[in-house]
């Protein structure tokens, strides 16, 4: 009896140990695993989330739609009171008085943005990571100009060099210059100066890209044109026809943009001499 009794307990005690020894295995199998999990996920590169907001590229209104808007529907333009005058002298005050049902009716009695270019005048300082920009925006292309230039496109062959001035039309010397301008209602304050700093990547990532936002409400009298004709010279012996348009803007702000990554580089500029 005592020997069946040890013999039984030697047994039970045989099977704790073999189970304690299959457990101890499982946890460390499991241990295991989870080490290789953890350092896969470490090693793991981090995953970019779909659909990540990005900076959308900055577009300006088109001024050639909001001309033909302009023509398409004549606006009013009443001689002004003597309130309107009164805060035509404040800046900023243009754009405070009550909307306009003609400008509403072509989507217009809004702010409207243009971009201008930054062709000169901006320098990038590397070394103290400054950015400069001293830029005319009405005249700094030498022709004259009185207003800022939003468009210029010229169709048609030149015949300087390539025929005589009595010859020209017939031969098709003939152009068609059209020019879109901007009167910013600032007199003879044309240019734009500001500094700011940016560092070299972000530098890097304007690839160039520049252009002055001027922002503002159309004012009175809205639109203008005008067309000359000039007949072929001997200096020059094309046949030439310019269409000048211009806009008229209550300006409210002046900003440095890089269009293309949609960063504003410096706001509250302003025109000086």
């Amino acid at each position: 009896m005592f020997h069946r009794k040890s013999m039984s307990g030697r047994l039970n005690a045989m099977c704790v140990a073999a189970l304690a020894i299959m457990l101890s295995q499982g946890a460390a199998c499991a241990a295991a695993g989870n080490v290789g999990d953890t350092a896969s996920a470490a090693s793991a590169p981090l995953a970019v989330t779909p659909g990540t907001p990005l900076k959308r590229p900055i577009v300006g209104d088109d001024p050639v739609a909001i001309r033909a808007a302009l023509e398409k529907q004549p606006i009013k333009s009443a001689t002004p009171s003597l309130g309107d005058r009164v805060r035509s002298l404040i800046p900023g005050g243009a754009g405070k008085h009550g909307g306009n049902a003609d400008l509403a009716a072509v989507g217009l009695d809004r702010e409207v943005t243009f971009l201008v270019p930054v062709s000169y005048g901006l320098r990038y300082h590397a070394r103290r990571h400054l950015l400069t920009l001293d830029f005319d925006l009405v005249d700094g292309d030498g022709e004259g100009r009185t207003g800022i230039l939003l468009r210029k496109v010229i169709t048609g062959p030149r015949g300087r060099g390539l025929v005589i001035a009595a010859e020209a039309k017939a031969k098709g010397y003939i152009q068609q210059i059209d020019i879109i301008e901007l009167d910013p209602g600032k007199g003879n304050k044309t240019t734009v100066r500001g500094r700011t700093r940016l560092s070299s990547a972000a530098y890097a990532q304007t690839h160039g890209d520049f252009a002055v936002a001027l922002s503002g409400r159309l004012v009175q009298p809205y639109l203008s044109e005008h067309v000359e004709h000039a007949e072929p010279s001997n200096d020059e012996p094309t046949d030439i026809t310019t269409k000048t348009s211009r806009l008229y803007l209550d300006l409210q702000s002046i900003s440095l943009v890089s269009p293309a990554n949609g960063t504003v580089l410096v706001k509250k500029l302003s025109f000086s001499k």
